[in-house]
């Protein structure tokens, strides 16, 4: 006789094991930020939060970043406590453990895949150990699975949650544009049925679509470009085989996200260098989506959703901006979404042609699903290991010399602009002279008047002529060094540099241009 485990019992379990993991991940996590030093996609947030004088303040600022502006309010509010962005390392840490325990808690997933999740590449370091507003989108989305079983009951928590989700990234809007015309499509088609069964008021219905359609409209106008800018300018509409064969591939980027074990491990896929793998990539990619999608057949809902959602994201990395690997994460996390709500979700009755393939599909999940978190569970490992041996950015070591010799007060003019703005975001200046845009500044502006390149001359002239102007010396921070002849020419002084970090771009050389008289 098999004697079963009560759901008393078994929910218990659950519970004590999302404490569990959850714990395990905040050990791991904060032992891998205190030694992650933020670049500048992390700190050109902070630098919008930091000085922003209001909100309203907050949004005109945010209209070049191409993302709407959620996370940035709630840097806002962190902002007022304290000047150090370390604050944000703690927030977004605690972000991502409140998906692990949600994810550990919830989920339907065995244990040991959700062990190989929470401490896979995206889990545990590109959304949790990486700043950015990322987390926040993809904790939003484990709160709609959460309430997706009793969607119905919950609807105006559920319009809330996706109205709040729209508005984490313009990955996740597609995710919540998704979702909501799933939802849309399903109560329409069964109307009558869920009226009946909940007896939920159909106004709170309204409600929920309603929050949605805000939530969604609200973003798209926050997104839209003004017309001077500079950042992924243009949308890119004709066919073109080679790009969309690319753009194909980013599915198994996201699906084996295994960088190489080297200093400048972030960005690169291992498997990549394997010619086998290169020819099989667009294939596996394509094999990946129908394989899931006849899993997904007599789940409409869910089919939908993974659909719908999967093509969004890669129009998106098609035709506006291809991104990098933390924003083709966002197909893995659509995936591992709707393989979460798959059970909560109707079917229609009777039967056909194509169920026993979708039942082999079913029967294949568990055990496709834990080799896929496997090729995660490594990727998280070398991006840890990596990121705790290695400097991320010298950007913060940068900041700290400069206060150490008591050079704060000076002026600093400082190129390339988004590079050095990584350093203003660790000192208590409110801004650096960016040759680029011919303006003083803290966070960069994306528009048109900085997309011109200067060059080493033109960086030390403006420095000059800035000291000239102030009657002071002033230091030139570069993310680059200056050829010897142009240091004697200028008869500049070289006080330090940084050098070999994990971005490569954020290696810093420093030079002191005294004042007209001195030596």
């Amino acid at each position: 006789m098999r004697i079963g485990i009560s759901p008393m019992v078994k929910d218990r379990f659950d519970q004590i094991y999302g404490i569990s993991l959850t714990t395990i991940f905040l050990c791991v996590g904060t032992l891998t930020a205190l030694h992650h030093e933020m670049w500048r996609d992390e700190i050109q947030a902070w630098l919008l939060a930091r000085d922003s004088i209001s909100l309203l303040d907050l949004y005109r600022n945010l209209k070049y970043e191409g993302h709407p502006g959620l996370w940035h309010a709630c840097l806002l509010m962190l902002s007022r406590f304290t000047q150090s962005p370390g604050i944000m390392q703690v927030f977004h840490l605690l972000i991502a453990a409140t998906t692990i325990y949600l994810f550990g808690r919830y989920s339907p997933f065995t244990h040991l895949h959700k062990f190989l999740f929470a401490f896979g590449y995206f889990s545990l370091y590109e959304y949790s150990i990486i700043c950015r507003n990322y987390a926040l989108g993809v904790l939003l989305i484990c709160i709609f699975c959460v309430l997706f079983q009793r969607r119905y009951f919950r609807f105006l928590w559920v319009g809330t949650v996706l109205f709040l989700l729209g508005h984490t990234s313009v990955h996740a809007l597609i995710v919540a544009i998704t979702v909501s015309f799933a939802l849309l499509v399903d109560y329409i088609s069964r109307r009558n049925c869920i009226l009946a069964e909940t007896s939920i008021k159909e106004s709170h219905i309204v409600i929920g679509f309603s929050l949605m359609g805000l939530g969604i409209l609200t973003s798209l106008l926050q997104i839209i470009p003004p017309a001077d800018s500079g950042f992924a300018v243009g949308w890119y509409t004709h066919y073109d085989a080679d790009r969309l064969a690319k753009v194909i591939k980013t599915l198994t980027d996201a699906f084996f996200p295994v960088p190489e074990a080297t200093r400048h491990f972030w960005g690169t896929q291992w498997l990549g260098q394997f010619q086998f793998y290169a020819k099989i990539q667009f294939m596996l990619s394509c094999f990946l989506v129908i394989w899931f999608s006849l899993m997904l057949f007599r789940r409409p809902i869910a089919w939908l959703i993974f659909l719908l959602g999967t093509i969004g994201l890669l129009i998106l990395f098609y035709s506006k901006y291809y991104g990098s690997l933390r924003h083709h994460g966002f197909l893995f996390i659509v995936f591992v979404m709707v393989a979460w709500i798959y059970q909560s979700c109707e079917g229609p009755k009777g039967s056909t042609s194509i169920d026993r393939f979708s039942a082999i599909c079913q029967k294949s999940f568990r055990p496709v699903l834990t080799f896929i978190l496997i090729f995660h569970l490594i990727g998280g490992i070398i991006a840890v290991c990596t990121d705790y041996r290695y400097v991320f950015s010298y950007g913060k070591a940068t900041a700290e010399f400069i206060q150490t010799e008591g050079l704060q007060e000076m002026l600093i003019v400082g190129d390339k602009d988004s590079a050095v703005s990584t350093i203003v975001g660790y000192t208590e200046k409110r801004s650096f002279y960016y040759p680029r845009s011919d303006r003083f500044g803290s966070f960069i502006v994306w528009n048109q008047a900085r997309i011109h390149e200067v060059s080493d001359e033109q960086v030390i002239e403006s420095a000059k002529k800035i000291g000239v102007e102030s009657e002071a010396d002033v230091l030139i921070i570069l993310n680059r060094m200056l050829e010897q002849d142009l240091v004697a020419q200028h008869s500049l002084t070289e006080l330090a540099k940084f050098t070999g970090s994990i971005v490569s771009s954020e290696a810093f050389h420093l030079y002191l241009v005294a004042k007209k008289g001195e030596p």
